[in-house]
């Protein structure tokens, strides 16, 4: 990057134990503002480069998103975000024991060219056996409820029942429907189609983070 890295300011240890808590609770948090808005335009450049570059990206035709897979590898801008510091302690908070990056992404979601994503949780697509995993969402932009962003089903993650299901009879298009009723999750815990959901908008520099097991989809604004 060649503007100043402008670190944001460390959390307080109230608040620390505050997210710990929700996460666990919940299954998920907002932190607003771990990125300046200096870095925020920077890495916003840097992730328009690479999903532009077509060596380097894949085109989902089916939802309308387009998506870069582990670019944060070869492009120093974005490494530096997977490993921002702020982003990593509190991670490691969250957690309870040290982390690495297993992967990360560059998502574009086009307007009115996007199909939502039914309620999902993203254990079932993990590759790799942990004792914990979760993802962060960065807002290189704002994403208001207008746009589409994160809704979460609170303590879902700590439902009953396998922890990893059977993905083999369930085909992409299913995951890609105009509501949430043929959402796998209800199929094997009916009883999260009751669960009230939280939706969290976001402003640019904001970040979500969520446990793997956390049913997540957007948010359903006309």
């Amino acid at each position: 990057m060649t503007t100043t890295r402008s670190a944001a300011p460390d959390a307080a240890p109230s608040e620390i134990e505050r997210l710990v808590n929700d996460f666990h609770t919940q299954g998920f948090v907002h932190v607003p503002h771990i990125l300046a808005e200096e870095e925020v335009t920077e890495l916003r450049a840097a992730a328009y480069t690479v999903l532009t570059a077509d060596h380097a990206t894949k085109r989902n035709d089916n939802a309308g998103i387009l998506a870069t897979v582990d670019d944060w590898e070869h492009n120093g801008t974005l490494r530096w975000l997977a490993l921002h510091p702020r982003l990593a302690a509190i991670a490691g908070h969250l957690a309870g024991i040290p982390l690495r990056v297993f992967g990360g992404e560059v998502l574009l979601k086009t307007p009115n060219d996007t199909r939502p994503t039914v309620l999902h949780d993203d254990k079932p697509c993990e590759i790799v056996d942990s004792r914990i995993s979760l993802n962060a969402w960065v807002a290189l932009v704002d994403v208001p409820v207008e746009r589409g962003c994160l809704t979460f089903l609170p303590g879902s993650h700590r439902r009953g029942g396998p922890e990893r299901i059977d993905m083999t009879d369930i085909k992409f298009d299913d995951l890609l429907r105009d509501d949430d009723a043929h959402s796998y999750l209800f199929d094997h815990w009916p009883e999260l189609r009751w669960t009230p959901r939280t939706t969290v908008p976001l402003r640019a520099g904001d970040v979500t983070f969520h446990h793997r097991r956390t049913a997540n989809g957007p948010d359903r604004a006309p």
